[in-house]
């Protein structure tokens, strides 16, 4: 019997199991046959009711516009637009925003401010219409048509109830497509820069058993990835390094930490070494699986090498300098030497001997020799007293046999004499266990300090501290002259020679100055133990 001939209650009837049985197919469809299955479905629909075409249009998040996507209908029904803009039926469009279903026998029934809504669906040849709204997602909504175009027709609850479980049905169907097709498109881009990436990649489990790599990380280590599949990253990885890493892989499948960031060695195929920067971190996989761990790897082994010969030439650049330092000290001794006891001894016995040549007593009369000779005693006894000055500055007698603080006290005696410099000089009692090495540090130290106030200082007003405390001997030397700009000028060859000396008494250098408001240096030297226990 035809359908639509049978009674109103039979052909509900009908048309749920319809619906039903549609539904069923649509929760078993591949997601690439869903398209054909609701195009099936709405065929077997439009059969059962009094209409001429039922349609499934989407909502276009925007603009609101109704995009037509699936139809089915008879043969004499006239083709219904793929756009239908909110404007073309504001009424209507308002009534299914608010997710009301518009119901409307004949297009007089429509309100005065439906009148354009009136003339577009009339403009189509429209008698009879149902929209029925159906939100499946919180961005995706839809709307199930059905129009009649011979005849005005009655809508019945009961088909409105059928035709909203299809309504649902097909929503419920489409965002299960979106979304196995948004995962597919999601996991064929997860693929496609896991295999063209240029880093290292591998997928591991949380034991640590690799499910999988990709061909950078083959390519960095010299295995294919058959060999690494089912294995484990301890078998490429530095037994040191591993041992490490470890501890952070528990923490991270403890989710006591979400990554961890290292850098690790690896054994190459060949044996060789290579260094690779390891970020580790968790994804989470649906439906309740245990997480993967994704671990990257950029290969620094070039980085690395060249640290490592960065490293050996400044080691070689501080070895050279502590030579060149030694050598100076050892030359200053040499040439201090010199000084006093050939040249210096000369000039004296000379100044003696031209002394003597001189007449002396009440009878002996001014001769233009004697005048000469007393100046030529005079002019030799200063060359011997600036040649013993000289052979201090270059080795300080006092600092090898008195100590640091004799050696601090003579040299500002020297500043005072010589140039009025008025040094208020502190010190404490040093222990003579003061490495000598330490002790002539802190002396150049200070006379390159002293050296820069009468250059650069402008001032005759200098503080100078020694003091020792548990833990290192730290000399202060402060004037109150001009000052300068740390941040654009970061001084000469004098502050230079003090932080190289120091840096081989694991000593440091501080420098405080600021314009007008003079410089003050500080050298600090670690103490031996039992310097500090001295001093405790």
């Amino acid at each position: 019997m035809n359908p639509l001939l049978r009674p109103p209650q039979a052909r509900w009837q009908i048309l749920g199991r319809q619906i039903s049985e549609f539904g069923e197919r649509l929760a078993v469809s591949p997601s690439d046959q869903v398209d054909a299955t609701i195009r099936n479905g709405l065929n077997g629909i439009i059969e059962l009711l009094d209409a001429d075409r039922i349609c499934w249009y989407e909502v276009e998040g925007q603009s609101g516009s109704l995009l037509h996507k699936y139809t089915a209908c008879t043969s004499n029904a006239p083709h219904s637009p793929k756009i239908v803009q909110p404007g073309k039926m504001p009424f209507l469009a308002d009534r299914l925003k608010r997710h009301g279903v518009a119901s409307i026998e004949r297009l007089g029934d429509l309100p005065e401010q439906g009148s354009t809504d009136r003339q577009f669906l009339e403009a189509l040849g429209v008698k009879s219409l149902l929209l029925i709204p159906s939100s499946y997602s919180q961005l995706r909504k839809g709307v199930l048509g059905i129009s009649s175009y011979s005849v005005e027709r009655t809508w019945p609850d009961e088909s409105i109830d059928q035709l909203t479980i299809a309504a649902n049905i097909i929503g419920t169907a489409l965002e299960r497509k979106y979304a196995q097709t948004a995962s597919e498109e999601s996991e064929q881009r997860f693929r496609y820069l896991f295999d063209q990436a240029s880093i290292g990649i591998a997928l591991e489990t949380l034991e640590g058993r690799i499910l999988g790599v990709n061909p950078a990380l083959c390519s960095m280590i010299g295995y294919s990835a058959e060999e690494l599949l089912s294995s484990s990253c301890a078998r490429i990885s530095h037994p040191d390094d591993e041992a490490m890493e470890m501890v952070l892989f528990d923490e991270l499948r403890h989710s006591l930490r979400p990554s961890y960031r290292m850098e690790k060695r690896f054994i190459h195929k060949d044996g060789s070494q290579i260094w690779g920067q390891v970020n580790v971190s968790l994804l989470n996989t649906h439906h309740g699986s245990a997480p993967i761990v994704l671990a990257m790897v950029t290969d620094v082994t070039a980085q690395k090498m060249a640290e490592a010969s960065l490293h050996q030439r400044d080691r070689e650049l501080q070895l050279l300098t502590r030579r060149l330092i030694e050598a100076q000290e050892e030359e200053r001794c040499r040439i201090s030497r010199e000084l006093h006891d050939d040249i210096g001894q000369r000039i004296s016995l000379l100044a003696i001997e031209v002394d003597l040549a001189r007449p002396h007593g009440s009878e002996a009369r001014p001769e233009p020799e004697d005048s000469l000779l007393l100046k030529l005693h005079k002019e030799l006894d200063s060359i011997a007293t600036d040649i013993h000055e000289l052979s201090h500055d270059l080795h300080s007698a006092s600092l090898q046999c008195c100590g640091l603080e004799v050696a601090l006290k003579d040299l500002c005696r020297k500043y005072l004499r010589n140039h009025h410099l008025e040094i208020d000089l502190q010190t404490e009692r040093l222990d003579s266990s003061l490495s000598p090495d330490a002790a002539l540090c802190l002396f150049r130290v200070a006379q390159e300090a002293l050296a820069n106030v009468l250059k650069h200082g402008r001032t005759k007003k200098v503080h100078l501290q020694l003091a020792p405390d548990s833990e290192k001997v730290r000399l202060t030397i402060k004037d109150f002259g001009v000052g300068f700009d740390t941040a654009t000028h970061t001084g000469g060859i004098g502050l230079i020679s003090m932080r190289e000396r120091l840096r081989f008494c694991s000593g440091t250098l501080f420098v405080n100055s600021s314009p007008g408001n003079g410089t003050e240096i500080v050298a600090e030297v670690a103490a031996t133990k039992k310097q500090a226990a001295a001093n405790a």
